[in-house]
């Protein structure tokens, strides 16, 4: 979008993900311009600003004040002052907060301007091995065993490669309920992403359970997943033993009753 004249424009910084080189040329020429940072993390936004030589105002944004620092960036703009949001790392709105601001400054009559960067969605897929040219990003999976598998549901007929963020603290329920649901299909866990203790696991979604039964996960972690064939759920749910352990596997969780397990298979 092209800048309006004498108003202030909402640019939408893209930052690194864990290495700092990441950053782009254009994303700390804006950030070195802007007269003020919308930062969903001020800490660490201020760590990678006196990293990269930069002083400028930040402005707390986050999920639960998106529309209070909405009215504020809105202010500023119609000064004809420039301002820049980020999220904690990566770009703002996918996974992190960012839409309501830019809804917002939008509907005020704002430009809004895109300073791509980077992003745990790509880095992952460039890494998979897998189809890429349509892909479904489903973001966190619910905490609750019984939203997370009705999640599920709806992801194991996309024929499309499936990307998905997990805390490590919820990766094995998650890979419990992904084997039982989508089946053993092949699958990448990306952990920790351009940064010092990166680590890309690649098998089946048996395995990859295998290998981190074994070991204490930490960090931020990227599963890419193997889509559907056509038909395949379907099919794999008109065998009666398929079914049987499907069901055993959703009744063994602690949220889902008999009755919820039968109407998510249903």
């Amino acid at each position: 979008m092209i800048k309006l004249p004498n108003k202030g424009a909402l640019y939408i910084v893209g930052t690194p993900i864990g290495n700092l080189k990441d950053i782009s040329i254009r994303a700390k020429e804006v950030l070195g311009q802007v007269s003020l940072v919308a930062a969903e993390d001020t800490r660490s936004t201020r760590k990678l600003l006196t990293h990269l030589g930069i002083r400028a105002g930040l402005l707390s944004c986050h999920k639960h004040n998106e529309r209070t620092s909405a009215k504020k960036v809105i202010t500023l703009l119609e000064k004809g002052k420039d301002v820049a949001l980020v999220s904690e790392a990566g770009t703002p709105a996918l996974s992190d907060p960012g839409a309501g601001m830019v809804k917002f400054v939008r509907e005020a009559g704002f430009s809004i301007i895109p300073v791509p960067g980077a992003s745990a969605i790509v880095a992952a897929l460039s890494v998979a091995g897998m189809p890429a040219g349509s892909f479904f990003f489903a973001g966190f999976l619910p905490s609750k065993q019984a939203e997370r598998c009705k999640i599920l549901e709806q992801l194991a007929e996309i024929p499309h490669t499936i990307v998905l963020f997990e805390a490590p603290h919820r990766l094995p329920d998650a890979l419990e309920d992904i084997l039982g649901i989508l089946g053993d299909r092949q699958m990448v866990m990306a952990r920790e992403l351009t940064k010092i203790h990166e680590t890309v696991i690649y098998g089946s979604v048996s395995g990859i359970m295998e290998q981190v039964s074994k070991q204490s996960v930490k960090g931020e972690i990227t599963l890419v997943i193997e889509g559907a064939e056509e038909g395949e759920y379907k099919e794999n749910f008109q065998d009666p033993e398929a079914v049987k352990k499907a069901l055993q596997h959703l009744i063994s969780g602690k949220s889902l009753s008999v009755r919820d397990s039968v109407d998510l298979l249903a």
